[in-house]
């Protein structure tokens, strides 16, 4: 399972990097958007997953949150895309593209915890050596 979670990781890390490339052409776009439904399903699974095992409930709730955000991240995108490739002229873009970002940063955040943290409890690294 770590590594369908670092997978998320990585996959976001993508995400960010693509946007951030000089002259976002159409493809790249939709590349991001691709993305993002692709990230969008890998949270919910791992969501689904990760409940179904013994790991620390706190590793599941970051989880499940997670999945929500990245539910709230395609709504946004979704309006992010209608005014980037429809040119539907949606007001307080700025708004929705910080939104956007400060989304993305908390999905990236919280799936590198869960990742290192299940990783650990799964080679059981959380137990203490007494010295």
């Amino acid at each position: 399972m770590w590594h369908q979670l670092y997978l998320m990781v990585w996959l976001v890390f993508l995400q960010i990097i693509i946007i951030l490339l000089p002259g976002l052409g159409r493809y790249l776009v939709d590349l991001h958007a691709t993305l993002g439904l692709i990230i969008l399903a890998i949270a919910h699974y791992n969501n689904a997953k990760l409940k179904r095992t013994a790991a620390p409930n706190r590793l599941k709730r970051i989880t499940k949150s997670t999945a929500v955000l990245a539910t709230v991240q395609i709504i946004l995108g979704l309006i992010l895309y209608a005014n980037v490739r429809v040119s539907m002229n949606v007001p307080l873009a700025e708004v929705v593209v910080f939104l956007h970002l400060v989304v993305a940063l908390a999905i990236i955040t919280q799936a590198a915890s869960v990742a290192t943290a299940y990783d650990m409890w799964e080679e059981h690294e959380f137990n203490t050596s007494k010295t």
